[in-house]
């Protein structure tokens, strides 16, 4: 996920997508897996919250906002952590975390 994702301040749509690729650029197998979506600064978490798998087999997946998560405007750094059935654990993008961009409501 190399662009960021931008949501206004207390909105809960659009849902956050992904699809989680290794290194390589291959799509993950999520079957068996559970996936959380964790949204964080460099000092504090914000959010840790169960994501949506839509499709295993292409390791595509979303997380539906509640309105805690966009109540603070500001830039986080986001993340899938996907722990597969055997208990091994991976977390996507494996380099950097993605940006998401909380634009102020203003009204």
């Amino acid at each position: 996920m190399a662009n960021d994702f931008i949501i206004k301040q207390n909105d809960t749509l659009p849902t956050l997508t992904a699809i989680l690729k290794d290194p390589a650029g291959a799509a993950i197998d999520l079957s068996g897996s559970t996936v959380t979506f964790k949204m964080f600064t460099e000092v504090a978490s914000k959010t840790s919250a169960t994501a949506t798998i839509i499709d295993a087999s292409t390791g595509s997946v979303s997380y539906q906002w509640s309105a805690t998560d966009t109540n603070t405007a500001g830039i986080f750094l986001g993340e899938f952590e996907v722990v597969k059935s055997s208990g091994l654990k991976e977390t996507f993008p494996n380099s950097e975390p993605f940006r998401v961009v909380i634009r102020q409501d203003f009204f």
